[in-house]
């Protein structure tokens, strides 16, 4: 008798908290506690951003700070706010993996490398970038060096060794470099540092962070806190975890995002997959995190494919078109104005072709001044607009106080006509009437209240809208 009330009580409390459940939002379930949490605050310039990534190996045929330079006004005109240099000291001999060795095996984080030019060269270009009103930021690979650095000569009991007592690499993979031990308080005195040195004493304005992950948080989170009482920084995370955003970093990388366009572009996954990445930030990330959204990076064109190999012209437009009016930090990696369609090889000098056509040129001048004149994308909301065919065709406004950025998208290979209705009330309080005037084509569209409106896309087409004040 005594089992079977307490049978029936427990089936009771089953039956109570699986009604909770059912009740309670998806979201709500899945909130890490980082969710919860407002990410620190950065600097208006940082959210304003249009990063360029440039590998100085493929940017010319010189290779050097002074040919980069020469072509600051070019990248200005382009749109660019800040360019990111990958690393720019001296490489490693010992171990180096082809002719000239990766960038990202450092023998000396004092001084650059010979093949780009003296620390004079170096500050000259920094200054020509501040004169046209651009930052400069600086490939930071602090988890490693090379096997013949100034470190691992000087101090090799800062690196990481195994059973036998041998300094080894960080993975299997990566014989050319060796591994830093954090645990060692004068590793971490040296490399704090050396980053007050590049920012106070050199002038930089940040840095991008290679395999952030790889070194423990609270020596990141200490360097930001350092670095910001000399001046304000962009802090970029080659990582992409949600603690990083509390104390130390302005941007983590955007994987999901990347990961899922070659999906969505070939019908893999739906276009809704899009609310899913969303959904799935904001239950993970602290409000206000800053994504760096990307269709490659120098990682990808190297490991994968060139970006336009890999998804077509039509649909590297349209994936430039996303990442350009998502929510986040759009970044250009060299070459892409010109739909560079060659492995740029991290151990030897490939460089990209110029002259090819400049259709995605056109294009990136247009979504950067777009983003430079209109807040929405840059500090507004994603509001998402349902369409009858919502697994190939996306379509969302960005809203930041009375300014308004309305994209459609057609993820699918196929022309798709359809109606849609706008909700006036959320967007546009009591008007009735709305004129739009869509940015490529300068055509209008004039929305109404409890309307719907005709809508075509070309196969990968895409439409981005201002909405008149």
């Amino acid at each position: 008798m005594i089992i079977n009330r307490i049978i029936l009580a427990l089936l009771g409390i089953f039956i109570a908290l699986s009604i909770l459940l059912a009740q309670a939002p998806q979201k709500d379930l899945l909130a890490s506690d980082y969710s919860k949490q407002s990410a620190l605050k950065s600097p208006e310039w940082v959210k304003d951003a249009v990063i360029y990534c440039v590998y100085l190996r493929s940017f010319s045929q010189e290779g050097t700070f002074g040919a980069l330079e020469k072509r600051l006004p070019e990248l200005k005109g382009l749109g660019v706010s800040v360019l990111w240099l990958m690393p720019i000291h001296p490489v490693g001999v010992k171990n180096r993996k082809g002719s000239l060795g990766s960038p990202y095996s450092v023998r000396d984080y004092y001084t650059t490398n010979p093949e780009f030019g003296t620390m004079v060269d170096f500050q000259k270009l920094l200054s020509s970038a501040h004169k046209n009103k651009m930052r400069l930021i600086i490939d930071l690979v602090a988890n490693h060096t090379a096997w013949d650095s100034k470190l691992i000569s000087q101090h090799p009991e800062w690196f990481t060794r195994d059973s036998d007592g041998n300094i080894v690499s960080p993975n299997s993979d990566w014989t050319d470099v060796a591994d830093l031990d954090y645990s060692k308080p004068g590793l971490r005195k040296y490399m704090l540092e050396m980053m007050e040195w590049w920012i106070k004493d050199i002038g930089i304005d940040g840095f991008r962070c290679d395999v952030s992950e790889l070194v423990p948080l609270d020596f990141w989170e200490e360097a930001r806190t350092r670095l910001d009482k000399i001046k304000p920084v962009m802090m970029l995370s080659e990582g992409s975890l949600p603690e990083q955003h509390l104390q130390a970093f302005d941007i983590t990388y955007a994987w999901n995002l990347h990961d899922a366009l070659y999906p969505l572009l070939t019908g893999k996954k739906p276009a809704s997959e899009l609310d899913k990445i969303l959904e799935e930030e904001s239950s993970r990330f602290p409000s206000g995190s800053l994504r760096l959204r990307f269709n490659t990076n120098h990682d990808k064109n190297a490991w994968d494919a060139p970006a336009v190999t890999k998804f077509g012209l039509d649909g590297l437009k349209l994936t430039a078109v996303l990442i350009n009016t998502f929510p986040g930090i759009p970044l250009l990696y060299n070459g892409e104005e010109v739909a560079n369609n060659k492995i740029l090889s991290l151990f030897e000098k490939v460089e990209i072709d110029w002259n090819r056509l400049r259709e995605m040129d056109t294009l990136y001048r247009t979504l950067f001044l777009l983003r430079q004149n209109h807040k929405a994308l840059s500090r507004g909301n994603l509001l998402k607009i349902p369409t009858p065919l919502d697994k190939d065709v996306y379509a969302f406004f960005r809203s930041d106080a009375k300014d308004n950025i309305f994209a459609i998208l057609n993820f699918s290979k196929a022309i798709q006509s359809f109606n849609l209705q706008i909700p006036f009330d959320a967007l546009f309080g009591k008007k009735n009437k709305v004129k739009l005037k869509e940015i490529f084509t300068n055509s209008t569209l004039t929305l109404e209240r409890g309307k719907t409106h005709l809508i075509s896309l070309a196969p990968h087409g895409y439409q981005i809208f201002t909405v008149d004040k």
